[in-house]
């Protein structure tokens, strides 16, 4: 199936005006790729014949959201960022009697949870609040319902080790037939809540804000209005991590300074 800019433009302005929805400023190439996905599942071959389903019936268009949405995640991504975390940041954050954290973008909720779990270690969970958000309703649904269907996990127990765990992996789990669940001492420390980075505004103030490989998936003019959003919800000598592919634009650098070489880990500044 082959989609021009233009194409895609008029059809997400459109999906915009009848639903409310705002993909304009997400990465066309990605969109493409998952348009022609979901096309395939309808046994569509024009892009014409799909988008005028998508845009005369609300069922079809529910169904596309949940292919728009980027929900690539897994326990303790990324974990040499998570030691840096355990560290040199948490160490920090310890000697605030309350601390807010946002995880935006948070998918299905893996990333929330292996946060909870490091806090729980160093003994800072029961001070701690979690804001889990993304704008998918249904996968966030699944993220607070905390059951997950691992028939191995051999991954997320390797990545948990190499971030420093310091217990079993497994211990935070309830067996539940093929499932497993999360204990709720952890889901407790977690709020889910709806949330889109395109369009909502600061939802708290926070001492440490995770948003891990979701602004790839935006143009410039988006990834700086997300940017903004999060220099607006930190407080001075707060932190900012995203993905190890991410990069702060330049336009933020002098509001930031990268806390640890070689990271995306920013902190930032105090202005007097």
């Amino acid at each position: 199936m082959i989609i021009s800019d233009k194409e895609l433009e008029q059809f997400l302005k459109n999906i915009y005006t009848l639903y409310g929805d705002d993909f304009i400023h997400y990465n066309y190439g990605t969109l493409k790729r998952r348009i022609c996905v979901h096309a395939i599942k309808l046994h569509i071959k024009e892009f014409d014949k799909y988008k005028n389903l998508i845009l005369l019936s609300s069922k079809d268009y529910k169904d596309m959201f949940y292919y728009f949405s980027i929900n690539v995640t897994e326990f303790f991504r990324e974990p040499e960022q998570l030691i840096n975390l355990r560290k040199k940041i948490l160490p920090y954050l310890n000697s605030y009697n309350h601390i807010k954290i946002w995880c935006a973008g948070c998918s299905s909720g893996e990333s929330p949870y292996s946060l909870a779990m490091i806090l729980d270690e160093e003994n800072m969970l029961k001070k701690t609040q979690i804001y889990a958000t993304d704008f998918n309703k249904r996968i966030l649904a699944h993220a607070k319902d905390g059951l997950f269907d691992i028939e191995d996990f051999t991954q997320s127990d390797t990545n948990y080790k190499l971030s420093g765990g310091k217990k079993e992996f497994q211990n935070y789990f309830i067996k539940k037939g093929k499932y497993y669940q999360i204990k709720h001492y952890l889901q407790k420390h977690i709020l889910f809540y709806n949330h889109n980075l395109a369009t909502d505004g600061i939802i708290n103030e926070f001492q440490l804000i995770i948003c891990k490989n979701v602004i790839i998936y935006f143009d410039s003019v988006l990834k700086k209005r997300v940017i903004q959003l999060f220099d607006d919800s930190l407080e001075v000598n707060g932190f900012l991590i995203l993905g190890q592919s991410e990069f702060l634009p330049k336009e933020f650098e002098q509001n930031f300074i990268k806390y640890i070489p070689h990271t995306q880990i920013y902190h930032k500044k105090a202005f007097f």
